[in-house]
């Protein structure tokens, strides 16, 4: 086997350089958009937040994206590098982890065999030039399987994972599917096979998949649909107990590894927004009755969540307000 030394830049000693142990912690996580302000599902508008202002009840920020052609990158949409890392040493400082997304709905990856340690080589040096604690796959369509990045990103995290536990770090490495893709025969059943032991947590995406759900005999219908705002409560409850359990056709992912991902308003997604929170609340509470309790939830996003809607009204953190809390209580 090759031995894998990066050589790249070093991160300098400051808030930026610790990577927050999140291990054991409940998780509230948010995506952050790097880019401009854009239109949602409904005419509405992203709001425009500083990373540094992001409310502190998110503990996990993804910034979205990690992407491009070749060995995929990042670059700050607005700030230079070195102000782009102290507000990342902002969250550090305050035990908040900030991950680095890689995909996104549009991303073109293409990787080959071969590229582990590039890509690995990348990784780091985004840490160290940007003070990411970690990095989640973001794969959406072709991306997910494409040419042989289902090997090459988990073989490169693992590379990343060893490198840092060197420094008497951890790097926290998450995914967030799209729930249709971990059937048991699901695209991104190879990612969480080669990175069983390693990955911290799995945030599924319960939005945009329209009438995809899933069947559970018993119910009357037995059919489960994403985008039915009625029998909300029952489709939260069952997928995730499909999910934690690996029943109903879907493959397994551990209940202390499960965060639930939702849309933080009805622009932020085409469909899957839960209107009435008591639907996430009460699932929630069923599924630690039934010893199933999760680690947290993910929302897409926090740039959607301080936007505003068609009229000019603003959301106003209406996710955070809401559901952070919920989070806090859970046990």
């Amino acid at each position: 086997m090759t031995t894998f030394t990066y050589t790249g830049p070093k991160a300098p000693a400051d808030d930026a350089s610790v990577m927050p142990d999140i291990r054991g912690k409940k998780i509230f996580m948010g995506f952050w958009h790097n880019w401009g302000p854009s239109a949602g599902y409904q005419g509405g508008l992203t709001g425009e937040v500083q990373l540094e202002d992001i409310p502190v009840e998110y503990s996990v920020v993804a910034v979205a994206f990690m992407k491009g052609g070749g060995i995929p990158t990042f670059k700050p949409f607005s700030q230079t590098d070195a102000e782009f890392r102290r507000q990342v040493g902002v969250l550090n400082k305050q035990g908040r982890a900030v991950l680095i997304s890689l995909g996104g709905a549009d991303a073109h990856i293409e990787l080959r065999n071969g590229q582990q340690q590039a890509l690995a080589t990348e990784i780091i040096r985004l840490a160290e030039v940007y003070g990411f604690d970690g990095l989640d796959i973001d794969l959406e369509q072709a991306a997910i399987d494409f040419a042989d990045n289902n090997k090459v990103i988990p073989a490169a995290l693992k590379l990343v994972r060893e490198h840092y536990a060197k420094e008497g770090k951890h790097f926290i490495i998450s995914m967030a599917p799209e729930f249709p893709h971990l059937a048991s025969s699901g695209k991104y059943v190879p990612y969480l096979t080669a990175l069983k032991d390693h990955y911290d947590f799995i945030a599924p995406q319960y939005y945009n998949q329209n009438g995809d759900g899933l069947y559970v005999p018993g119910l009357n219908p037995p059919w489960l649909a994403q985008n039915d705002g009625v029998r909300k409560e029952e489709f939260l409850y069952y997928l995730t107990t499909a999910l934690v359990t690996g029943d109903y056709g879907f493959t397994k992912i551990p209940a202390d590894k499960f965060v639930i991902g939702l849309p933080s308003s009805i622009d932020a997604a085409a469909n899957g927004y839960v209107v009435d929170p008591a639907f996430v609340k009460n699932a929630l509470k069923r599924l630690v009755k039934d010893g199933n309790g999760i680690r947290g939830l993910m929302t897409w996003s926090c740039s959607w969540d301080c936007g505003t809607n068609k009229a000019g009204d603003k959301y106003d953190w209406r996710f955070k307000r809401i559901y952070a809390p919920i989070v806090d209580e859970m046990s």
